[in-house]
């Protein structure tokens, strides 16, 4: 049973915006207590997704009104996650020897989607030394079967049949209310502005061509709370997930309507979700213009070797300064912010092109791409863009600082435009003249590609729980390798990632940081998209249209990281630069 649209919200437009606002989910769980309970219940179950602290409060609300009654408040966001998050004190104090799950399979969901919302549980158990199994549930039914040293639980999965944005049928978490046997489904207030917003992008009139718009900014409140898993980076965090909704399901809304063969290409506009947590469910919708703001070179600059925290923009170009000696290139981004090249090749091919910044959420290759120029004596093989995005990096700081510093802010990912820019394939280039002029000019044999992905667990509870598109990125799985390569540089690619994987393994603290990761990851997923080498995973494909014989993409989870992490992901992303200087010039010294 929904509450219908009418009963549960109102909406309101003002020119250039427009503002909707729904119901908590406590305020309907008591309308429907109210609507369908007629005498005292003997037992009721509430599953909603706001937090901790308003479950317990909830729950002692309900308990004081029917105090005979067997009453629990649950979250319907990872119910066994936030299940058993609870029970980690006592596995402090007792740990479990071994424990199996038996996970369900459904139909519209992926195979392994509920072994994945089961993450972190074998990275608790790991560092527990429990053995950890898993095996799909034998019956069609939505709840995890939970097996801990012989006690065996069952954890319901609240879950019904939705529609994703492209169309397919998925399971979307659900708010649910069992009193005794009568089961009353209702919306969340995450699904109800992701509803509002839906309907409001299916009713406005967009032109008919690319870009739809300056600036989309969508802001959204509602209750939520960030709760710790006490591992690693990991949290519940609804608000994170609403907002990569926003963000992704606005590019494939309009996907749908442009034909254009992926996202990547695709040319919005400027795509910016600020979700927050609020008392009440509100949604405002503003069309603008973007934003821009100047920058200013900062005079007090960070030591790079050392930094263990995301640049600022001010920090960025203060540094580039600093590094200049006169041969620099410069292009302007799309909000007008400079994207400088250094670079003193002689155009053989025989040079090495790095490039950071391309997705400007990502980074530690920004300071790694730095710390090249700050720090390797000889420059004359190297070409170097080390922001080649400053409008996304503009808006990821925007965000860390708005919303929350360790979210991954996806949104930051593409150019003003709402492109990627390595896919941009027609003038006006801007940011993408940099890569175009130094692919042209220089020549490079080797292009270094330094690159992030998130480092915590990456969800889309409205679209399916998996991210589309990005099904291998979900989870953390260590420091990446991405090798791509023209059909006649196969085995100099192979050459490369030996080379490079070699000098990587002399990082002790990297090593175990790959280790760990690859067996959480693996645990929980049957899929294996990478071939260790050396103790890093690495992947390696054929590309006819390459712009030089050998792209090297770096992959460190760092979306968003500060601290030891950062520090170690910057390390090992400026240790990648030097190891693959260092094979070039061997092969050059060879040749």
């Amino acid at each position: 049973m929904t509450p219908q649209r009418e009963d549960a919200a109102a909406a309101s437009e003002q020119a250039g915006s427009w503002t909707w606002q729904g119901r908590t989910e406590t305020a309907i769980v008591r309308h429907l207590l109210r609507k369908n309970i007629s005498q005292p219940p003997r037992r009721l179950r509430v599953w909603i997704s706001e937090g901790a602290t308003a479950r317990l409060r909830l729950q002692q609300e309900l308990q004081e009104r029917w105090p005979a009654c067997d009453i629990e408040v649950l979250s319907c966001y990872k119910p066994l996650v936030s299940r058993l998050v609870g029970q980690l004190p006592t596995w402090e104090s007792r740990a479990p020897q071994t424990v199996d799950l038996q996970y369900p399979v459904l139909e519209d969901a992926h195979p392994e989607r509920f072994l994945l919302e089961a993450y972190p549980l074998a990275g608790w158990l790991r560092n527990k030394g429990a053995v950890f199994t898993s095996q799909p549930l034998p019956m069609d039914e939505p709840l995890y079967c939970l097996t801990v040293d012989g006690s065996v639980t069952e954890i319901p999965v609240p879950v019904r049949a939705a529609t994703s944005v492209t169309g397919e049928r998925v399971q979307r978490m659900t708010g649910r209310l069992v009193v005794d046997d009568q089961v009353l489904d209702f919306p969340t207030a995450s699904e109800q502005l992701w509803e509002a917003y839906l309907g409001w992008l299916a009713e406005h009139e967009w032109p008919e061509a690319a870009p739809y718009f300056s600036a989309l900014q969508v802001t959204a409140r509602f209750p939520f709370e960030r709760e710790s898993l006490n591992y690693r980076h990991e949290a519940l965090d609804l608000g994170e997930a609403l907002s990569e909704e926003f963000y992704f399901g606005t590019q494939e809304f309009f996907l749908t309507r442009a034909a254009v063969p992926g996202q990547r290409m695709l040319q919005t506009g400027q795509i910016v979700p600020l979700v927050t947590s609020d008392d009440e469910v509100i949604l405002e919708i503003t069309l603008r213009d973007a934003q821009t703001s100047p920058i200013q070179a900062c005079t007090e600059l960070p030591a790079l070797a050392s930094l263990e925290r995301p640049l600022s923009s001010d920090e960025i170009v203060g540094w580039q300064t600093v590094l200049a000696r006169g041969q620099e290139t410069e292009t302007r981004s799309v909000q007008g912010r400079v994207v400088m090249t250094f670079g003193q090749t002689d155009g053989s091919g025989s040079g090495m092109l790095v490039t950071a910044g391309q997705h400007a959420n990502e980074s530690t290759g920004v300071v790694a791409a730095l710390r090249a120029l700050d720090e390797i004596g000889d420059r004359s093989l190297l070409t170097v863009i080390p922001q080649e995005n400053p409008d996304g990096y503009a808006l990821f700081e925007f965000l860390r600082e708005a919303q929350h510093p360790e979210h991954m802010h996806h949104a930051a990912r593409y150019t003003a435009l709402g492109d990627d820019l390595e896919y941009r394939q027609f003038s006006p280039w801007y940011e993408k003249g940099g890569r175009r002029e130094a692919m042209q000019c220089h020549g490079p044999q080797v292009h270094v590609n330094l690159h992030g992905y998130p480092a915590h667990e990456w969800t889309r509870p409205m679209n399916g729980y998996i991210p589309r598109g990005f099904e291998a990125w979900t989870l953390p799985k260590g420091f990446f390798l991405i090798l791509r390569a023209q059909p006649e540089a196969q085995r100099l690619a192979e050459d490369l990632a030996d080379y490079v994987t070699v000098r990587l393994s002399e990082n002790e603290a990297l090593m175990t940081f790959n280790r760990d990761q690859c067996e959480v990851f693996a645990a929980h997923s049957s899929e294996r998209p990478y071939r260790m080498l050396h103790g890093t995973p690495c992947t390696f494909s054929e590309r006819a249209n390459l712009s030089c014989q050998i792209e090297l993409i770096t992959e460190f989870p760092d979306e968003t990281v500060t601290g030891p992490d950062f520090l170690l992901g910057q390390q090992v992303q400026f240790a990648v630069i030097e190891a693959a200087l260092s094979w070039l010039q061997t092969r050059q010294r060879m040749s």
